[in-house]
């Protein structure tokens, strides 16, 4: 499996009263790691759109294991797995930027969808571009 290291600085405004991410900017950074991990393996959103295709979530976990704190450098390491041509499950996990502590894990199953959020098998030409990327 193919892994894509994602780093984010946490910003003041992604902090809550307690000085720590508020936990709905994990599902941020997520969304900006498996955009990234779509980047380095070729491919983008847009490209995706363009054949006719969305990609939303369609289930989430994350489990949150040690806080971060404001202007830390967090390590989001993302990875597919679960690849089929309906849907791919995204795995992540935020580190410290050194990667001696891990912060939290999560999933996300994304569905492949047409435009009016029915699911729909992609082709297998960009079925063949995902697998080889992950």
């Amino acid at each position: 499996m193919h892994s894509y290291k994602h780093y984010h600085r946490v910003y003041y405004n992604e902090t809550d009263q307690m000085s720590r991410v508020y936990h709905s900017n994990y599902l941020i950074w997520m969304e900006e790691a498996r955009t990234e991990w779509f980047k380095n393996i070729g491919l983008n959103y847009k490209d995706i759109e363009a054949s006719g295709f969305l990609l939303p979530v369609r289930n989430l976990s994350i489990e949150y294991l040690k806080g971060v704190e404001y202007d830390e450098k967090v390590c989001i390491r993302v990875f597919a797995s679960n690849i089929n041509r309906i849907k791919v499950e995204f795995q992540y996990e935020f580190y410290s930027e050194d990667e001696s502590t891990l912060f939290a894990r999560s999933s996300s199953i994304n569905v492949f969808t047409d435009k009016n959020g029915t699911p729909n098998r992609i082709s297998k030409e960009l079925f063949d571009r995902i697998v080889k990327g992950a």
